[in-house]
């Protein structure tokens, strides 16, 4: 079983769905034919499973960085949306935290 080192450094399993989650995201706001939004969340998708397979513990900032790498080649438009999504996420879980900490 694969586990992710999240950037708190705590560890959880490694969770494809997450990864395809975010993917459908990014390219289902571009102009491609559904038929090609699909092919290129599953080639990516293998491609990230490819890359961390063989491996017992993967960072996130290295899954993120091969999926922003095979984005970049394989359609821009989408690896920019990508970016921003997992901006806004990260201001989403920054912002909780901040509730957290003022509510203590």
């Amino acid at each position: 079983m694969i586990k992710v080192i999240k950037k708190g450094g705590e560890r959880e399993k490694f969770n494809l769905n997450k990864i395809k989650k975010s993917l459908i995201f990014a390219i289902e706001a571009t102009e491609l034919s559904q038929e090609k939004k699909n092919e290129l969340v599953e080639k990516i998708t293998k491609k990230v499973l490819d890359f961390v397979k063989e491996r017992k513990e993967v960072f996130t900032a290295e899954v993120e960085a091969k999926i922003l790498l095979e984005l970049e080649e394989n359609c821009p438009e989408a690896a920019k949306l990508w970016r921003e999504y997992r901006a806004q996420k990260q201001r989403t879980a920054s912002n909780e935290q901040q509730t957290k900490d003022s509510e203590q």
